[in-house]
C-alpha cells in the first residue's frame, strides 16, 4: 500500500530524476503528514473510546437515546434546535424551572406507584 501511495505521489509531484531523490522525498513527504496528522489521530482515538464506553454502558446509551429523540422532538416543535437569543437569561431560568417542575410531578407520580406497589407486596427492584 505505501508503495502505491509513493509511486502515486511520484507520478502527481512528475519527479522524473534517476537519482533516487524522489524516494526520501516521498519517505520525508510521508513521514511529514504522518507526524502532522498524530494529534487528529489521537483524537479521534478518544473519541472512539468514549463512544465503545457509552454504548458499553446502558445507562449511557439510553440518555444518549433520550437526547436524540428530545432533540428532534424540539426541532420538529420549534422548527430549530436550541438558540440562545430567542429568550433573556431570565427568561431561561423560568424555562428550566418550569421543566423541573414537570420532572418533579413526574417523579412524584413515579414515588406513588412505587409506594402502592411495595405496600401491597410486590417487589419493585
Amino acid at each position: 500500500m505505501l508503495d502505491q501511495l509513493k509511486a502515486w505521489l511520484k507520478k502527481k509531484l512528475e519527479i522524473k530524476t534517476s537519482t533516487g531523490d524522489e524516494e526520501q522525498y516521498t519517505n520525508d513527504y510521508f513521514r511529514e503528514l504522518i507526524q502532522s496528522q498524530t494529534h487528529l489521530i489521537v483524537q479521534l482515538e478518544a473519541k472512539v473510546a468514549a463512544y465503545e464506553a457509552q454504548q458499553s454502558n446502558g445507562i449511557l446509551s439510553d440518555i444518549q437515546q433520550l437526547f436524540v429523540i428530545q432533540t428532534n422532538k424540539g426541532i420538529r416543535k420549534y422548527g430549530d434546535s436550541v438558540r440562545v437569543d430567542n429568550l433573556t437569561p431570565v427568561e431561561w431560568c423560568q424555562h428550566a424551572l418550569e421543566e423541573h417542575a414537570d420532572s418533579m410531578v413526574y417523579l412524584m407520580a413515579l414515588k406513588k406507584s412505587l409506594e402502592e406497589s411495595e405496600a401491597s407486596g410486590l417487589e419493585t427492584s
